[in-house]
């Protein structure tokens, strides 16, 4: 089926936004990639990095990049491998619990209409 609008691209020319981790502190080439993903027993290693995080202007967005993207391995924004996997089980269950209230209103709304 073709569409009877013409198809729609954006200019070549125009700028492209730079990304946000351009400005993070792991981006430079002062620290080894190794740095970011310690041996979760290497608790000198884990504080490390999230003493580098601290200092990151966008700590927060990488923090949320990588809970969103789901990251398993590593220190990012802050969060080491237990406590980003801590957030991932409050989000879902947050989710699941919304889900439960919805669908508790939804059957109400029903029982009432």
């Amino acid at each position: 089926m073709t569409s009877i609008f013409p198809a729609r691209k954006a200019p070549d020319n125009l700028p492209r936004p730079v990304h946000w981790a351009s400005a993070a502190v792991c981006r430079d080439d002062e620290h080894h990639p190794d740095v970011w993903f310690p041996v979760p027993t290497d608790l000198v290693g884990i504080e490390l990095a999230k003493g580098l995080c601290r200092r990151c202007p966008v700590q927060m967005r990488c923090r949320t990049d990588a809970l969103n993207r789901g990251e398993e391995h590593g220190v990012w924004g802050g969060l080491d491998e237990d406590e980003l996997r801590a957030v991932r089980t409050l989000r879902r269950r947050a989710a699941a619990k919304r889900a439960a209230q919805e669908k508790q209103d939804a059957d109400e709304l029903a029982k009432t209409g």
